[in-house]
């Protein structure tokens, strides 16, 4: 068994929640605590997984562990979801991150 499949295979015993491939394009709000409250970045990206509890996003935004992301649902109209950022990689140009739904 190849490196890369093992690491997949462990990633996938250690979660709670099965994730499905996904891949449709997301525009999304930022929120970031500055000194003088909160600042909305506007950004956008792909959604590449989702699970019950969240998604995996992979966007060129510098996302940070910490961050809150909002953005509107498309199928549901006048739905807003909400995420926390759990954890971001750089990887080449982009950034692909692990969202948790709240």
């Amino acid at each position: 068994m190849r490196l890369a499949d093992r690491c997949a295979r462990h990633m996938s015993e250690r979660r709670k929640h099965t994730r499905e491939t996904y891949n449709d394009s997301i525009e999304f709000v930022v929120l970031e605590e500055t000194d003088d409250g909160l600042d909305r970045k506007h950004a956008h990206g792909t959604i590449v997984d989702v699970s019950s509890v969240g998604i995996g996003l992979q966007t060129h935004y510098a996302l940070q562990e910490g961050h809150v992301v909002e953005w509107d649902d498309k199928h549901e109209k006048g739905k807003l979801h909400i995420a926390l950022v759990k954890w971001s990689r750089k990887i080449e140009d982009f950034y692909r991150a692990g969202l948790l739904f709240i």
